[in-house]
């Protein structure tokens, strides 16, 4: 959530050799959808208008954080391959405050909502795991060790938005090799990603959602977040045995 997953999810639909459903977000394994419940039989009708030649896929960001959702992934398509994206944790958690505020969820100020979110999460609503979830959300390391306990490590790769903005056709040639799929001729607006890194318009192009330019975080804030989040960090990137690409 609020790490790019859109513009990645119209960048894989593109892909002659990829499939997914018309709508984005599908909650079936956080079992948010009413409508397919716990019918994976619902949720296979969901790709019936993809050819068996495709490789079919979907993009639910709640899946990563969301208690339980690895057991029932794991239990349905224990053979699937997981694409986790990323992005530096503090504008992460930033930009999920602003996204709650944009809702009008939001009435607390930010480090109120962070010294409360613990609180919050205990108090169990339709969104309070949703847009409460600031920190939780952003401490990456714990989500991904716990979907490689069930899944390994080989079913699973990691994007970094700010490599994805910085070298699109690279990350997406990766990410295509780990899907098993050789053609890296992606879509024609791939090139102009990195068109989109101009000061002022990036993060709204990459992250629809805010009609004006987003307020910035203070430097004490700033300070604070980076501080709370360098052990997580420090993990990540021990697991991934690289530096982290905000910490470069």
């Amino acid at each position: 959530m609020r790490c790019g997953t859109t513009s990645l999810h119209q960048m894989l639909r593109a892909h002659p050799s990829l499939c997914f459903p018309q709508k984005k977000e599908i909650h079936f394994f956080d079992k948010r959808n009413p409508q397919l419940g716990d019918s994976v039989e619902r949720y296979g009708e969901l790709f019936t208008t993809c050819s068996s030649e495709k490789l079919c896929g979907e993009a639910t960001p709640d899946y990563l954080t969301t208690e339980g959702c690895d057991r029932h992934i794991q239990t349905v398509i224990p053979q699937t391959k997981l694409v986790i994206i990323l992005r530096n944790p503090v504008d992460r958690t930033w930009s999920h405050y602003l996204f709650s505020e944009f809702k009008r969820v939001e009435t607390l100020g930010f480090r109120e909502a962070l010294d409360r979110e613990v609180e919050r999460l205990k108090i169990k609503s339709d969104h309070s795991d949703i847009f409460y979830s600031y920190l939780q959300r952003s401490r990456y390391i714990d989500h991904v060790v716990r979907f490689e306990t069930l899944f390994g490590r080989e079913q699973i790769i990691i994007v970094f938005l700010e490599e994805l903005i910085r070298n699109p056709r690279s990350v997406l040639a990766d990410l295509l090799h780990f899907l098993g799929l050789g053609d890296t001729s992606l879509m024609v607006a791939v090139p102009h990603l990195n068109r989109m890194v101009k000061p002022g318009n990036v993060w709204n192009r990459l992250l629809p959602g805010l009609a004006v330019p987003p307020r910035t975080i203070s430097q004490s804030d700033r300070r604070y977040l980076e501080s709370y989040f360098a052990e997580y960090n420090h993990r990540l990137s021990s697991w991934l045995g690289r530096a982290l690409p905000w910490d470069q």
